[in-house]
Order: C-alpha cells, then structure tokens, then sequence
C-alpha cells in the first residue's frame, strides 16, 4: 500500500499521533502500526483504502478552500485600512470553510468506523483519548518554556 494510503488510515481512523504512544516504535509507517494495533483484517485495509479514494478529492477541495479563506482573513486583519464591516464576512467565510472540512472528515470516519468490529471501534476510541491526554500534557509542557 503507497505511503499516502497508509498516512489517511493513520487519520482517517483515529487522527492518533503515534509518536505519544508509550514504548518503542518498531519501524514501519503510522498506518501499519495502527492497522496491527486494530487488528484490521485484509478486507478493512482495502475498504478503508476504497473509502478514503473516493473521498480524497472532496477533502481536497474543501482544504483548499480552507487555506484561501483563512488566507483572506489574514490579509484583510494585517491591512489596518480594512473596515471591521469587510473582516466579518472574512470570518465567517473561513469559519465555514473549516465546519465544511470537520463534516465531511466526519463523514469518512463514519464510514471508517462502519468497517470496524466493536472491539475495534472500542480500541480506536482508547488509542484517541490516550493521544488527546499526551498532547494535553506536551501543550501544558510548552506553556510552562519561559520567553526569552
């Protein structure tokens, strides 16, 4: 499987940054590691591939679109002649391209997540909330460097 299919499974099925995960790694990529942790068979591998093909133009669309509204605002907030009026609608162009993005990842984890056994959607949300906790402490840990 390429590297980019094995990256989405790594997102599509938990968003689990497996550098937090306790214990050595023992080569491989995220999706490989993720996919022996789950257990998935053959057939979840090749379903969860099948779905993020068909949703990965859609989910590059709306990305884009992300990245030009935010752009936008940005400019428009680093130009002190725009109005508050023009930055409004800026901010909400942005706001909703990003809700757009969060739906439809939502739709393709839903689908995802469809091809799991309960066991494994169980594990999936242990390995999410184990990932939330360390990125909770490492953002804690960079609150605490001193400025210079």
């Amino acid at each position: 499987m390429k590297p980019l299919h094995w990256t989405a499974l790594a997102l599509i099925l938990t968003a689990l940054p497996l550098g937090a995960q306790a214990g050595p790694r023992r080569g491989g990529s995220r999706g490989e590691h993720i996919a022996q942790t789950l257990h998935l068979t053959e057939a979840q591998k090749a379903g969860i591939k099948a779905l993020r093909q068909k949703h990965q133009p859609d989910l590059l669309r709306r990305r884009e679109a992300v990245q030009q509204a935010r752009l936008a605002l940005r400019t428009g907030l680093q130009d002190a002649s725009t109005p508050e009026a023009q930055l409004r609608p800026l901010f909400d162009r942005a706001a909703a391209a990003h809700f757009d993005l969060l739906l439809a990842r939502r739709a393709l984890q839903k689908e995802t997540q469809a091809l799991l056994t309960p066991e494994q959607r169980l594990k999936t949300a242990e390995l999410r909330g184990f990932a939330q906790g360390q990125l909770r402490e490492r953002m804690r840990g960079l609150r605490r460097i001193p400025a210079n």
